[in-house]
């Protein structure tokens, strides 16, 4: 049964956000899931979700979170199909090369920032001003904010978001808006193969060590849950690191 609360999902499509969308459907919150592409692997599991889930509203919304544009036109029509309150925003889409700095080109510096910094703040510009008091903002981070990992440009911007964090919740704290942020570890998600290629010695030691390594979707789901609920209402402003311990003895 509904909530009466709706989120809104970035990257809803697969992965930590189609994990997140499923548990929150199943806490009654109904969902605006935002993916990039009409046709693809994101397009036919979100269109599966839809079909199947019967316990609250999903509303589906296109755009590319690297335009600005697009992410002002999406709220434009999620307006005009009568949705005018958005209660939670999660910022899950992520875009990067996997290469080294010395490689990077211009282009590679636009996807990088325009998808991860400029286009979360556009979002939070576009949806802050349809939330009510009470609030929230959650942004997906990474280890590699905290580590240096090779080939992994992404880490820097996972940084300035982490920094982000910190800033709009003070800046938003008249409104009443609660912002944090998740650090999570190495999530095994259909991109675990491709990552277990470019750091195949790292995953290969973590295999061999005693601690389990790989942080569930799920796991990742069920702690935005908490923080959009009332029951984290004292976390203000923090990235809480959810990486199964890996930091400790590695």
């Amino acid at each position: 049964m509904s909530k009466g609360q709706t989120v809104l999902i970035t990257g809803g499509g697969r992965g930590i956000g189609m994990a997140i969308a499923e548990k929150l459907a199943q806490e009654g919150y109904d969902l605006i899931l935002n993916y990039r592409k009409g046709q693809g692997k994101s397009a036919a599991n979100l269109q599966r979700f839809v079909a199947a889930e019967t316990r609250v509203k999903v509303t589906l919304a296109k755009a590319d979170i690297a335009e600005p544009r697009d992410i002002s036109d999406m709220v434009k029509k999620l307006r005009q199909q009568g949705i005018e309150r958005i209660d939670h925003l999660v910022l899950n889409a992520a875009a990067a090369p996997f290469k080294a700095f010395m490689d990077m080109t211009r282009s590679d510096w636009k996807l990088l920032l325009n998808t991860n910094l400029i286009g979360n703040t556009a979002c939070v510009q576009e949806v802050v001003p349809m939330m009510p008091q009470g609030g929230t903002i959650c942004v997906i981070s990474s280890l590699g904010s905290q580590r240096v990992l090779e080939k992994y440009p992404l880490g820097i911007a996972k940084s300035a978001l982490e920094n982000l964090v910190s800033y709009l919740e003070v800046e938003l704290y008249d409104r009443n808006i609660r912002v944090n942020g998740i650090c999570a570890g190495v999530v095994n998600t259909d991109m675990l193969p491709y990552l277990d290629e470019l750091w195949s010695a790292m995953f290969e030691r973590w295999n061999n060590a005693p601690r389990r390594w790989k942080v569930e979707p799920e796991e990742v789901a069920n702690i935005i849950a908490f923080l959009v609920s009332e029951q984290s209402s004292a976390i203000r402003g923090s990235t809480l690191i959810a990486d199964l311990g890996m930091m400790l003895d590695i």
